[in-house]
């Protein structure tokens, strides 16, 4: 069985990459033969060049482009990619073949959607985000810091200010998901997805086409089994990710603050400065590899998922969950599925600072409590751990299922 596996990075950039990359060599051991096709560079340097055979277009990333019509335009259909992928297909048989689609809105576009769909090829896509179904990816309306529950490229949807930049951008944004929906066959040309969580799938699902099959394969945790994190006599609360506005670094650092506890950054991003500046005392440590983040865990009272949209997984809950460390979680975002309020975590009103300063305070106050749950949390993780083994298994299964379909 062969896997083509798409996705715009050939490196580690986010959740969705990671997972496209910590798969590759995973799949190839397990005696696949793997093909990662990928926009822009540089590859990853893990990957086994022996066993994986890359293919990578040397793309620009839309945002990196030095010439913004170049970007306007291949960010909404890229002829090249399209181009380059039917050659990569050309050599493959789509009896045996499955092509693995993970990301496309940075690099590649909706126009190798077509192309494998025209040459009559089976396609997966896991649904990392929401870029299936609405023009800015995260059914959020961010001026207004909330969810967004207007129907996707309705009326009311693009007359909608919701884009992160300003309305020109949403437009743009707009444009895109109309060629991606008529052109690029996103998502009526693709029959099959893979979902991440109950909470994303519920979401996506009412817009995708009825005919769509779903498979849930849950996204690998690349962690080392140690000892449980000494949560009980820690004192740091911490916020592991990127520091944008969505992802409720600000709410945090201000919870933090009426609560009176130390609280420790990991990640950089756009908001850094407000972060500084609303929590003076608040350490921010910058993005940090693995061996990183788990050394900051294991300093850690809890972790903090102050996540204000939807998400579609929370893999740091997990990877805090996995060294014995509990997680205060918004209830309005997919990472609560992650947790057992009161059990494995605790959950708390999305977007609201004092109720989230409570949280805080009753961990940091009963150190028991905090241990028990963190205790909890560290057994139910370990009882079934998200492996990358387990991954790789039932994506393989996943594979073989849908090459079987008529």
């Amino acid at each position: 069985m062969r896997v083509v596996v798409l996705a715009d990075y050939g490196h580690i950039t986010g959740g969705a990459s990671q997972v496209a990359v910590g798969s590759l060599n995973s799949l190839a051991e397990a005696g696949m033969d793997v093909v990662f096709v990928s926009g822009t560079g540089p590859v990853d340097p893990t990957i086994h060049r022996d066993k994986v055979e890359i293919v990578n277009f040397g793309l620009y990333d839309i945002l990196q482009n030095p010439s913004k019509v170049d970007a306007s335009i291949k960010g909404i259909w890229n002829s090249q990619s399209a181009e380059r992928v039917r050659e990569v297909l050309a050599t493959c048989d789509p009896a045996d073949t499955i092509v693995h689609l993970h990301t496309w809105t940075r690099s590649l576009s909706s126009s190798v959607v077509h192309a494998v769909a025209s040459l009559g090829f089976k396609m997966v896509c896991t649904l990392h985000d929401y870029f299936a179904i609405c023009p800015n990816g995260g059914l959020y309306i961010f001026p207004e810091e909330k969810h967004c529950q207007l129907r996707p490229m309705s009326l009311s949807c693009v007359a909608c200010n919701c884009d992160t930049q300003s309305y020109a951008q949403k437009l743009w944004r707009v444009g895109r998901h109309l060629v991606q929906q008529q052109l690029g066959g996103i998502p009526s040309q693709i029959k099959y997805f893979i979902t991440v969580s109950d909470y994303s799938e519920k979401l996506l699902r009412p817009w995708l086409p009825s005919s769509s099959e779903f498979f849930r394969v849950s996204n690998p945790i690349q962690v080392v089994r140690t000892a449980p994190a000494p949560v009980g006599s820690n004192h740091a609360f911490t916020f592991v990710g990127r520091l944008s506005k969505e992802k409720g670094p600000d709410l945090f650092a201000e919870a933090a603050l009426l609560a009176n506890v130390p609280a420790v950054f990991v990640g950089s991003g756009p908001r850094l400065e407000n972060v500084a500046a609303i929590n003076k005392s608040a350490t921010l440590l910058g993005w940090k590899d693995q061996a990183g983040v788990a050394s900051a865990f294991q300093g850690s009272r809890a972790l903090v998922f102050p996540s204000l949209w939807h998400e579609t997984q929370g893999l740091s809950v997990l990877e805090a969950a996995a060294s014995g460390v509990p997680a205060i979680v918004s209830d309005a975002c997919a990472a609560r599925e992650a947790i057992i309020d009161g059990e494995t975590g605790l959950l708390f009103r999305s977007g609201d600072a004092s109720d989230l300063s409570a949280k805080l305070t009753l961990l940091d106050r009963d150190a028991a409590f905090a241990a028990r749950i963190g205790s909890n949390a560290y057994n139910r993780y370990w009882s079934a751990p998200s492996t990358l083994e387990s991954h790789t298994s039932q994506l393989i299964a996943c594979y073989q299922k849908i090459l079987k379909r008529d």
